[in-house]
Order: structure tokens, then sequence, then C-alpha cells
């Protein structure tokens, strides 16, 4: 599958929303598990912490996606500051973004002209993107999201974690039980209050 063939399964799967976590919280709850803060601290991370979040990336992507082509999806906010070379390495080439995003993120954007958007596709294993999770978890890199076509689930990783979209209940409940001693002990930064207006709903 070519990079164009799995965004247009992006854009059917996620109902042409911008590969942006927090964005999908609120259009995909229902799909949203909560396996998304892997560091419950607000003291500054260490080389260690970032190593360990990194860790976490991975075997949560890994336990997702392992043997199955996915699409790496980026947004450079601002290519000037942000750490890009890594994920050249991995094939990821510019893309024109969809119209749908632009509307969307028209807001969030500081400045549409200066973000870049790349994507490439890969066949997923375990550490295939080690490289690109420690940049995510030192915030050297603008926002990211891992694609798989082919059952539709999505992780978005940010500094402190990540938001995770795992469609099938079942799946979700096996996905939150195997990584449960992840989770925070205390209430969920961030957390959504109930929303029926505008959301996603699962497909049976």
């Amino acid at each position: 599958m070519n990079v164009s063939e799995a965004l247009d399964a992006w854009q059917a799967q996620y109902s042409g929303q911008p590969p942006v976590g927090f964005m999908l919280r609120f259009s995909h709850e229902s799909v949203w598990t909560r396996i998304h803060y892997l560091r419950e601290t607000t003291d500054p991370a260490t080389a260690e912490d970032d190593q360990q979040t990194a860790s976490r990336f991975d075997a949560v992507a890994s336990a997702l996606f392992n043997g199955t082509t996915v699409l790496l999806l980026a947004i450079h906010l601002d290519p000037q500051h942000e750490l890009t070379s890594d994920l050249t390495a991995l094939g990821a080439t510019q893309i024109a973004p969809p119209d749908s995003w632009i509307e969307t993120l028209g807001g969030y954007l500081p400045d549409l002209g200066r973000a870049n958007f790349v994507a490439a596709t890969l066949s997923w294993k375990r550490g295939c993107m080690d490289r690109i999770w420690l940049d995510v978890a030192r915030d050297l890199m603008g926002r990211i999201a891992v694609f798989c076509p082919a059952t539709g689930d999505a992780f978005c990783p940010y500094g402190g974690g990540a938001d995770v979209f795992v469609w099938g209940s079942d799946r979700r409940s096996r996905l939150g039980d195997r990584f449960r001693a992840w989770l925070p002990t205390t209430g969920m930064p961030g957390s959504l209050s109930p929303r029926t207006a505008g959301v996603a709903v699962e497909r049976g």
C-alpha cells in the first residue's frame, strides 16, 4: 500500500480529521482508549524518563501494529526548529494536506504556511521507530500519528504520553488490561466530559 492509498484510508476512517490526537479525542471518543498518559509527574523529564517513555511508546504501538503496514503521518509545526532527519530516514516525504485538515487546523496552527506535512508507509516491526519515539519524548518533533489501514487503529504520541484509538471494544479492553500498570493513579489530565454532538460512533 502506498502513501496515497493509506491516506485515503485515514480520511475514510477518521472522517477527514487531521492526525492530531487531542482533536481526535473529541471526534472519535468512542474508540479512544485511556492509555494516553505515560508519566505521572510534572517534574522535568530526565534522559532516563525519555528512554522509558520511548520504550512504552514502542510497546503499545507494537501491540497494535506488529506485522502490518502502517502509515506514518507527521506535522512539522516549525521545521526550522524541529528535528526532521529521523523521519526522512524512514522515507517520509512531503505531502499536500487534505483541505479538511487545513480547515480544522486553522485555529490551532499559528502559521499554516510554515507547517510541513510528511508521510511514509512502512512494515511494522518492534523497534522500527525507536529514534522517532525518543524525538517525541524529548519534544523535538511536532505532531505525529501512526495508522494501520487494515484495522483503523491509530497511535498519536506526544511528549508526556499518547492518545490511542482502537476499533473494537474487545481489542480496546485487552489493550487496556495489558498496559494498565502504566495508567495514572489519579484523574486523567484533560479528561473529557460526556459528548454526543458531532462525535463519531464506532461501527459494529
